[in-house]
């Protein structure tokens, strides 16, 4: 092989390296999206296990208060012994754990029921965690 030729293959052509970045372009348009949605649906997941959670406080709560649930007006307070995080003084609201903040839909005479601001709405599949 003459050094001629040798010279003439070093490195890669244009076009191979535009096929290659190409690629790489097609690879990260398809992953991007489906990363975002997988840490957005992970974030509504969440949020259900915190409703989970505080509805099993309430019935605790109606457990052991002869089947009254929660009062909606004062239902922070009457669920502090029941939830850990509940039990700041400072907080008016419980938040979920992405910045929501819940609101009781029904209580006192049925199981408290609960609507997070962050994922509660029509378009969203977990509107009714």
């Amino acid at each position: 092989m003459s050094i001629s030729k040798v010279q003439e293959q070093q490195g890669f052509t244009l076009i191979e390296l535009m096929i290659v970045v190409l690629i790489i372009g097609i690879l990260v348009g398809i992953a991007v999206p489906v990363f975002l949605f997988s840490a957005g649906d992970a974030k509504a997941k969440r949020c259900m296990s915190d409703r989970r959670t505080i509805k099993g406080a309430s019935n605790n709560y109606a457990a052991r208060n002869a089947g009254t649930y929660p009062d909606l007006s004062n239902w922070r307070e009457d669920l502090q012994n029941y939830i850990e995080h509940v039990n700041d003084p400072v907080a008016t609201q419980i938040k979920c754990s992405d910045g929501g903040v819940w609101t009781p839909t029904s209580g006192a005479s049925e199981p408290l029921d609960l609507r997070c601001s962050l994922f509660n709405d029509a378009e969203n599949p977990h509107s009714d965690i």
